[in-house]
């Protein structure tokens, strides 16, 4: 499965609308960006399948895309080879080992980013005040399973920045999302254009994690993508989130948080625990059959 870099940003653009994903490419002098797990990017610019998204090797096994419209209104998109996930070196790293916290890896879903600094240097951090979903590896044997720690960090500054110049992650990421090719390389240097020149006046950057097979599933079945491929996540929001609130209100697992038809840390908690008692992978992915059951 390949999908062609033209036009790209439209489906993109679709498939973020059908997982209830915002976007921010439809306005002038904007950016969207988005990490495909498990993806590369072949000698004709097009993407493909590179491996199991979870597994960790510690090499750039992800792709970064950002899209958007210049100033003036002219499309744009640009790809980066990348990494969703920590270096081996930091996941079995001697401070994590017996903390009771692992190195962590951030799932699926979106996130609320700015501009800010990394080690001094001008990068991407999470937005103050907003969560990022994350697994933390406690046993430190590199696999993402049942029994580690799904976490909600606030300020760990899981951060957006420059990875090495070379085919290891190593010490580059401790959790952070990198992009290969070192500070001074011209991947990082277009990627940091794109952010502080071209969309300079964007504030918030609503920054999506997915999986390439998810996307690539959406893409080869369209019809699917209103039914079995549209996956309500992490940062969803709106009318659908709201049905899915009131629904695991009513089956008593949502407590006394607020239905704000926003999908963050009290959803993503219910959906893990009812996924849980009812057999189900507990991922905190909301497919439209297991809102259908929640309703019945």
């Amino acid at each position: 499965m390949a999908i062609a870099k033209k036009g790209l940003s439209g489906k993109l653009s679709s498939f973020l609308a059908d997982q209830a994903w915002r976007n921010d490419s439809q306005w002038n002098g904007t950016a969207q960006i988005v990490c495909l797990r498990g993806c590369k990017i072949n000698a004709d610019g097009s993407l493909s399948d590179n491996g199991n998204a979870v597994k960790y090797t510690d090499h750039y096994d992800d792709v970064m895309v950002v899209f958007g419209r210049k100033p003036g209104g002219e499309q744009y998109l640009e790809t980066f080879a990348a990494s969703a996930k920590p270096g081996l070196a930091w996941v079995r790293h001697r401070s994590y080992a017996g903390s009771g916290r692992g190195c962590p890896t951030v799932q699926p879903g979106q996130y609320k980013y700015a501009r800010g600094k990394h080690k001094g240097r001008s990068a991407m951090r999470q937005a103050s005040g907003y969560p990022v979903c994350v697994i933390r590896d406690l046993d430190q044997d590199a696999r993402l399973e049942e029994s580690d720690l799904v976490d909600y960090p606030l300020y760990t500054g899981i951060n957006i920045h420059a990875g090495g110049i070379g085919s290891h992650i190593g010490y580059n990421s401790s959790g952070c999302q990198i992009i290969r090719g070192g500070w001074y390389g011209r991947a990082w240097r277009t990627f940091h254009d794109l952010i502080y020149r071209v969309a300079g006046k964007q504030k918030l950057f609503h920054y999506t994690v997915a999986d390439f097979l998810a996307f690539g599933e959406w893409h080869d079945h369209p019809e699917k993508r209103r039914g079995p491929c549209s996956v309500l996540r992490f940062g969803s929001y709106g009318g659908r989130v709201e049905q899915l609130q009131e629904r695991l209100s009513a089956a008593g697992y949502y407590g006394h948080a607020i239905v704000d038809e926003e999908f963050g840390r009290m959803t993503d908690e219910a959906v893990r625990v009812y996924q849980r008692k009812h057999g189900l992978p507990c991922d905190g992915a909301v497919t439209q059959a297991m809102t259908e059951r929640l309703g019945e």
